[in-house]
């Protein structure tokens, strides 16, 4: 009987069977699907058909970039920690991504709310990262150009970055005389102008904006050495040439080497040019000239004759009051000595005050200030550095009042120490002041024989050290390569990052992104980096801290292995 028993179960079970399959069929999908269904109702609680359906959030430095299933006419966009509304920004345009901008906490949750036009709206929720990304957007190629022995800082590919005070354009000048304006957020190029044709090594120095962001100073070098003024849609304004003061030859040509302007629209310009040994001694000429925004001479300094020594760098506070830089050479001079910090007044070019740093002996007999001039804003301090490698600050309030130019501290950071029988020393390069702190720049490690080569690297070389204004040590970081001049904000400290000479490490190549507004050691400030795989020889940040451009420059090995092409990167 049990044979029976089987049977009758085995029906069940293929009745069971038919049961299911036919309640998968049309008649019965409402059913199963549920749950998808479930699904599209959560969405739609924050993204409605009739609302805003939010696909991504990405962090990055300065906020937030959302991107939309579809074009909407996006109104305004809020941001919530909890129940809490923190930021808000709006919008008014038809847009199917939108960055907003707000300072966020790491791993902390936040809601995104998207408001339409039409009253609509949509949100998602997301976790901030422990640190923001740094992704490429684009590139721009530039002109085919010879790559720099990497075995010489001095040969590199160099160029220029320069970002729009509305953080809209940037403008990029070449290693071979070429001016761009390109329009960011796409990378459509505005325009395009060749400023320097046919001749070798001539280049565009600088770039600065005005303050309004309706005009764009270069400076050249070239046998004229021209500052251009040219309005955004590239008519030129105005120009002058320092070519026929300075003079010039196709080996040693003059320079716009640096551009400042004051919140007037005033402009201070360095203009230098070297000119090589004679017999013994290295020859510069340079002069500092001041223009107004219609491009009116104000004043030059000196007045009636030029210094014989190099000017590479100039700083003034944004009220015009002061104008500062310091002189450079590779030898002694005979009259506007080397290694002389000069602090003018702004208005009229009159000197206030000078101070003569003394070599560091008896490995100097000279000493060199190239690119670290800096005055605080309000013009009560002043920095600079040699580039034996020791740092200073001078109160200049204190000087003005007493009328005695004298150091307030100065440190010894890369100056010379003797390995294996070889003095070496940590070239100083840049400073900088970022609120209150100050950032020294110190680059590769050279030899003071020159018949050999630095042994070792300095334990300061490449590196960074931040100081507060009582000169007390905040922070240093190794940086493991030449970095170029930085671009600085209220918060960013950007850090281009070319050939290490001694290690010759070719992967530290890129853009390191510190935030000087994080509390600690240099590595919880140090927020992002970017390798590339030529040398990284300029960078900026713009304004409002969402873009970063980096100029990548390419090299040759001794194998004639040429790394890394001519290019701009642009990364959020």
């Amino acid at each position: 009987m049990r044979w029976k028993y089987l049977v009758v179960l085995l029906i069940v079970i293929l009745l069971a069977s038919g049961c299911a399959e036919k309640s998968q069929g049309p008649g019965a999908s409402a059913a199963f699907q549920e749950p998808e269904s479930d699904t599209q109702d959560t969405e739609k609680t924050g993204n409605s058909e009739e609302g805003v359906h939010i696909d991504s959030v990405v962090f990055s430095r300065a906020g937030a970039l959302l991107t939309l299933k579809d074009e909407a006419e996006i109104s305004e966009i809020r941001v919530y920690s909890e129940s809490e509304e923190i930021a808000s920004q709006e919008i008014g345009k038809n847009k199917d991504n939108v960055f907003v901008s707000f300072n966020w906490d790491p791993e902390a949750r936040y809601r995104f709310e998207v408001i339409t036009g039409s009253g609509a709206s949509g949100t998602i929720e997301a976790y901030a990262p422990s640190k923001p990304a740094l992704k490429k957007e684009y590139t721009i190629e530039l002109e085919d150009v010879t790559p720099g022995d990497i075995e010489k800082t001095s040969t590199n590919v160099e160029g220029a970055l320069k970002f729009s005070p509305d953080s809209e354009y940037l403008a990029i000048g070449t290693n071979g005389g070429s001016l761009k304006l390109i329009k960011v957020a796409t990378g459509e190029k505005v325009w395009e102008k060749q400023l320097v044709k046919g001749i070798a090594d001539a280049r565009i120095a600088d770039i600065e904006f005005s303050e309004d962001g309706k005009r764009l100073f270069v400076g050249e070098e070239s046998p004229d050495a021209f500052l251009y003024c040219f309005d955004l849609e590239g008519t030129e304004i105005w120009k002058y040439g320092a070519g026929k003061e300075l003079g010039s030859d196709l080996k040693y040509m003059p320079a716009m080497k640096k551009i400042k302007l004051d919140s007037e629209g005033n402009i201070y310009v360095a203009a230098s040019r070297a000119c090589g040994y004679i017999g013994e001694k290295y020859k510069y000429l340079a002069r500092i000239y001041s223009f107004d925004p219609e491009g009116n001479l104000r004043w030059k300094f000196p007045e009636s004759e030029y210094m014989d020594s190099g000017v590479t760098w100039i700083d003034a506070t944004p009220d015009g009051k002061y104008a500062v830089f310091g002189t450079t050479c590779f030898t002694e001079t005979e009259k506007w000595r080397e290694g002389t910090v000069h602090a003018l007044n702004g208005n009229t070019g009159q000197e206030h005050w000078s101070y003569k740093i003394q070599p560091v002996e008896p490995f100097f007999d000279y000493s060199a200030i190239w690119y670290s001039t800096q005055i605080t804003p309000d013009g009560e301090k002043l920095i600079t550095m040699t580039s034996d490698g020791r740092a200073f600050l001078f109160n200049n309030s204190r000087i003005i009042e007493t009328g005695t130019p004298e150091i307030t501290w100065q440190q010894n950071i890369s100056t010379p120490i003797v390995v294996s029988g070889v003095p070496i020393y940590g070239s100083a390069n840049y400073a900088y002041i970022v609120n209150d702190t100050l950032i020294f720049s110190i680059g590769s490690t050279f030899s003071k024989d020159k018949n050999k080569d630095a042994p070792f690297e300095h334990p300061s070389g490449n590196s960074l050290f931040a100081y507060d204004y009582d000169g007390n040590l905040l922070w240093k970081w190794r940086v493991d390569g030449y970095a170029g001049e930085c671009a600085v904000n209220d918060r960013y400290l950007v850090i281009p990052l070319a050939q290490n000479l001694v290690t010759e490490d070719r992967s530290v190549h890129g853009v390191y992104v510190f935030d000087a507004s994080k509390s600690g050691g240099a590595s919880s400030r140090l927020i992002q980096t970017y390798n590339t795989e030529g040398i990284t020889v300029s960078a900026d940040i713009s304004p409002d801290g969402r873009y970063i451009a980096a100029l990548e420059a390419p090299s040759r090995l001794d194998d004639g292995t040429v790394l890394g092409e001519y290019k701009v990167h642009i990364l959020t």
